[in-house]
């Protein structure tokens, strides 16, 4: 079996390197963190969890609480914190709430009766209510894609990614804008987006406004049919939107293929372009926005990490960027 000491020498370091990578120490740069991790997996390193237990952590349970599993977005963030948690030898323990806060509160009671170390978590409204008391559990907490007022938190800046959205329909030429949002999810990313439309002297038309209920486009019955009904309506239309955001790379996937199939052509009639920037958007050539996976689970686990350290609420707000696909503008190749 694999030693630390092997690992130094196989990454090129000093085995006091490899300790701090296997705390997730901040003063490690990117570049020696991978190097480490490549000797820990070429070795089939695996840390120790019961050094980490004798050094003052408790079980090496991180626990993460996500809306679903349904949309990829929340797949990949998974994969990532798991990542994470490997190399520095913790086991995920992963749970969905199904934007529920009933739920979510008894998932969140579960997780902190059977000792974690700390929590990793996408909430709901319930947030509110459960936060003067897992405060006092002093259970290190951090709230990721989303900005919280009671916990440590890392997300993108949605506002902008929704402006840069409205920036490039208006650059590529469109003149009537269409949207498909969730209620209090996406209510910062339509008040930018609207913003950056108008002060360039557009309106907005109310018909091709679609506002779903929180949770309503991602679960797993239902879905389809709140859908089919937007695509049916902008299918119908004769003056309807030239482009269109939609909230995710899952919707946007769907009504796209609905689209085509009324006889709507994408991007020649309607342009559209989604949040997320999944391996579907990436596969199916959607514009979206990116958010950068790896860094937002790597400052995670720096949160909740060093926590007890840190006075107040700490904010990473990241910044997002606009990846242009064949769904929003007609893109030739011409091969010489």
């Amino acid at each position: 079996m694999a030693s630390i000491k092997d690992v130094a020498k196989k990454a090129g370091v000093s085995t006091a390197t490899v300790s701090r990578v296997l705390n997730n120490h901040p003063s490690v740069v990117p570049e020696t963190r991978q190097a480490v991790r490549d000797a820990m997996d070429y070795l089939c390193y695996v840390p120790s969890k019961s050094a980490f237990q004798l050094s003052g952590k408790r079980s090496g349970l991180v626990a993460v609480v996500l809306p679903n599993l349904v949309n990829p977005h929340f797949c990949e963030l998974l994969a990532t914190f798991e990542e994470e948690a490997r190399y520095i030898g913790k086991t995920v323990i992963v749970k969905t709430h199904q934007n529920q806060p009933q739920q979510d509160k008894q998932i969140i009671h579960t997780l902190i009766g059977m000792g974690i170390d700390c929590l990793l978590w996408v909430p709901t409204e319930a947030e509110a209510e459960l936060a003067e008391w897992l405060t006092a559990t002093r259970i290190p907490v951090a709230v990721v894609t989303q900005v919280s007022r009671f916990f440590n938190s890392v997300s993108i800046n949605q506002s902008k990614g929704a402006a840069s959205i409205a920036e490039h329909f208006i650059q590529t030429g469109h003149t009537s804008f269409g949207f498909i949002a969730q209620e209090s999810v996406d209510t910062r990313k339509v008040s930018s987006w609207t913003k950056k439309i108008t002060s360039q002297g557009f309106t907005l038309d109310r018909e091709n406004q679609f506002w779903i209920a929180k949770g309503e486009g991602e679960k797993t019955s239902g879905h389809i049919s709140i859908l089919d009904d937007i695509i049916e309506k902008l299918a119908s239309r004769r003056q309807r939107c030239s482009c269109l955001w939609v909230y995710n790379d899952v919707a946007a996937s769907y009504i796209i293929d609905g689209l085509k199939e009324k006889g709507v052509s994408v991007p020649k009639d309607i342009a559209i372009a989604s949040f997320d920037n999944t391996l579907l958007a990436q596969t199916k050539r959607i514009t979206s926005v990116a958010q950068p996976i790896h860094e937002i689970a790597h400052l995670a686990f720096q949160m909740v990490k060093n926590e007890n350290n840190r006075e107040g609420i700490e904010m990473y707000e990241i910044t997002s960027r606009l990846i242009i696909r064949e769904s929003s503008v007609n893109i030739n190749v011409t091969i010489l």
